[in-house]
């Protein structure tokens, strides 16, 4: 079996770095930020506009948050080395399915390395349904939606859980962390 892995959000404590990169840098906005329901900015960052938002992570701070020194989700750290031995053993492959942007892959890489987490393969795109997995464990909804109408390899969604995600948790199978695919999914 393929299996489909996302970074941000699945790997990588993207949103979280977001959240305390703002209040370091912009402690003014600290107590504006709200619980981030959606992948929209302005719901939980109210006080910045897309473009301003945009901007902080993607052109000013993206080194920071997608580069060697981002943090990893730390369940990640104990689940990655018996996910990649349970791969292993029953013959799956693990591949990076996951969307950054062009100026954000090579600082990816360098993330996944120094992080230890090796993948069979590794595939950046924005049509994740277009890459041939079995599943895709991925925190976006719309993800998660398009790779159900679309999967090349008429593939299942897995919906990692976090505060943003609640309506496809109801639609797909739905995990907490990493090890859950060991023991709840492929049991």
């Amino acid at each position: 079996m393929r299996i489909g892995i996302d970074c941000d959000g699945v790997l990588r404590d993207f949103i979280p770095d977001v959240v305390d990169l703002i209040k370091e840098k912009h402690p003014e906005h600290a107590d504006k930020i709200l619980v981030p329901k959606s992948w929209d900015w302005e719901d939980w960052l109210p006080f910045w506009s897309e473009d301003e938002t945009e901007k902080f992570v993607f052109e000013d701070n993206y080194e920071k948050l997608f580069g060697p020194e981002a943090n990893i989700i730390p369940s990640v750290l104990e689940d990655w080395p018996i996910l990649k031995a349970w791969a292993i053993k029953n013959g799956h492959e693990l591949v990076l399915v996951s969307a950054q942007r062009e100026h954000c892959k090579e600082l990816t890489t360098e993330w996944l390395q120094r992080w230890g987490i090796v993948f069979d393969e590794m595939h950046y795109t924005k049509e994740k349904w277009s890459v041939d997995v079995d599943v895709l464990i991925d925190d976006s909804p719309e993800k998660l939606d398009i790779f159900n109408e679309r999967s090349v390899a008429y593939g299942r969604p897995i919906c990692m859980k976090t505060t943003w995600n609640e309506e496809s948790q109801k639609k797909y199978m739905t995990i907490e962390r990493l090890s859950d695919l060991v023991g709840r999914v492929f049991g």
